[in-house]
């Protein structure tokens, strides 16, 4: 017999019975009781020994149900499926023996001795996955009713077919979310912080839909988050913080706007409360509720950091302080003691008005006292230069006088210092900081940095429209242009490439490689 053509669809038809698992027969045959009965239906109904659910594979057909016949599958082209599936109505050969496609097929001249066949495709969407057939060893037709029953047990099997297709998406659907879940499960545990969902009922409290693992170490051992609310959570937040926090949130839920607080918690056990910074964005739900998605960090050593540094910086004005105050003192103090004891010197030394002993003595009681007051001035003085001093190749705050000087634009005060932190034992680097676009904008051009550290989402002026702004200085045009965003979409790193920056980082970042990428980007860009 000659081969069917294959249909147009044939790859996308086969790859759907591979989805399917039905690309090949199984090795233990399976029984499908709602196919097997459509089959007999189909035989008893119509008075046909032989009916079959035929799925055509690449290279061979196999039957997914079969009565009146012990045949698994066959070669495809040796089959009348293979003809049946590139019609979309009812294939019927009355008589095989007398059609020269089929005379000499294997169903024809060997055991089953088949003479009439009739099939209709079997079809799920627009791709013809197989055929309902029936068969006799005499030739014979169909009637209209015989038809119409045929067509009614097709429509039945195609519906077994899609709810088989729909089984197979749930059940690759539910692999995809445990997958999904066992991901985010093992990333929010690397995360140094707690993530969390929560969703706020309209007439008061909540529930909270997920936590990381970290949610024992921001809220202390032995006190997880309950899912019935967030009553553990209030209860370890320090009570100075909590009214402030509670009311951020309530009015950020109100405007539908993004909520972010440093607040403390009372840990079980600790000698003092530890510093934490929320953020969470409020979306608003359908049923009234509104679903929080948010991000605990432990800030604790950050804060002690900035606590520190405020305190040197306060040792180093009060230094300033004092300096200024002896420098001036010394000059103040030095002057007229100056003329004291000169004076007193040349009245002691005058010839032409001699001094009565009496007199000579009391100047010399004058200059005495002053030379002793010129000793405590020498001796203040001597105190603040025997404070530590800076090597001589250093300027102002420990910053060698050749450093580079890095301009630094974040509006998120935690980014800034741990950048800050970063470059705080390096004296090679000079950092200098702006809150917003136009202020960072501003200070670049009156201090002109080597490098311009900034974000993309600034308040003001953006991360692109300052590094457009830079290039368009002819004084600033070479500045090394550093993006450092969260976003990380390869559109958004386009648009940033695009304006004019020179390299493109993403957030988080790790602070000490800060150091040695900053060297490695100075050295592409060829220096200073």
């Amino acid at each position: 017999m000659n081969a069917a053509e294959p249909p147009l669809d044939e790859a996308l038809r086969l790859q759907c019975l591979a989805e399917l698992g039905l690309s090949e027969p199984p090795l233990e045959p399976e029984h499908d009781a709602v196919l097997d009965g459509l089959v007999r239906c189909a035989a008893h109904l119509l008075g046909y020994p032989i009916a079959l659910i035929s799925l055509v594979g690449e290279r061979r057909m196999w039957f997914k149900a079969r009565y009146g016949t012990e045949v698994i599958a066959c070669e495809r082209e040796a089959s009348f499926c293979a003809h049946t599936i590139l019609g979309d109505g009812l294939f019927e050969v009355p008589d095989a023996q007398a059609d020269p496609r089929f005379a000499t097929s294997p169903w024809v001249i060997g055991e089953t001795r088949l003479r009439a066949y009739v099939g209709l495709p079997i079809r799920l969407g627009n791709l013809t996955l197989g055929a309902l057939c029936v068969g006799d060893t005499v030739p014979r037709r169909l009637d209209a009713v015989q038809a119409t029953l045929l067509v009614d047990i097709a429509n039945a099997v195609a519906a077994w077919f899609a709810h088989r297709r729909e089984h197979v998406d749930l059940l690759a659907s539910r692999a995809h979310l445990q997958a999904q879940a066992e991901l985010l499960g093992r990333l929010s545990s690397e995360t140094p912080g707690m993530l969390y969902q929560y969703r706020s009922a309209p007439g008061g409290g909540g529930e909270l839909g997920f936590i990381s693992g970290q949610a024992e170490h921001i809220f202390g051992p032995g006190a997880p988050l309950q899912l019935e609310g967030l009553r553990v959570f209030a209860e370890r937040v320090h009570p100075d913080d909590l009214p402030g926090l509670l009311g951020g949130m309530r009015e950020a839920e109100a405007r539908q706007q993004p909520w972010q607080r440093l607040f403390r918690v009372c840990l079980p056990g600790a000698d003092k409360p530890a510093w934490r910074s929320g953020r969470a964005s409020p979306s608003a739900q359908a049923d009234g509720s509104v679903l929080w998605h948010g991000f605990i960090a432990d800030v604790d050593e950050h804060i002690e950091i900035e606590n520190l540094r405020r305190d040197k910086l306060a040792a180093e004005e009060a230094s300033a302080a004092k300096s200024a105050f002896l420098s001036r003192a010394s000059h103040e103090l030095r002057t007229p003691l100056n003329a004291v004891i000169g004076f007193s010197q040349l009245l002691l030394l005058s010839h032409e008005e001699p001094l009565t002993p009496h007199q000579q003595e009391r100047i010399e009681w004058v200059l005495d006292s002053a030379k002793r007051l010129h000793q405590l001035v020498d001796g203040l003085l001597e105190v603040d230069r025997e404070q530590p001093g800076r090597p001589s190749r250093f300027g102002a705050g420990g910053v060698a006088e050749d450093a580079y000087t890095l301009l630094y634009i974040e509006d998120e005060p935690l980014n800034t210092l741990l950048v800050q932190e970063a470059l705080r034992d390096r004296p090679d680097w000079r950092v200098l900081h702006a809150g917003d676009g136009r202020a960072g904008l501003a200070l670049a051009k009156t201090q002109k940095p080597v490098v311009v550290l900034t974000d993309i989402n600034l308040p003001g002026l953006s991360g692109l429209d300052i590094v457009r702004e830079l290039r368009a200085d002819a004084a600033l045009a070479g500045t090394l242009c550093i993006a450092l965003s969260a976003d990380a979409t390869p559109g958004q790193i386009e648009r940033a490439m695009q304006a004019g920056f020179d390299d493109y980082w993403t957030k988080p970042m790790d602070i000490l490689e800060l150091a040695g990428r900053l060297a490695d980007a100075l050295a592409r860009h060829g220096g200073r």
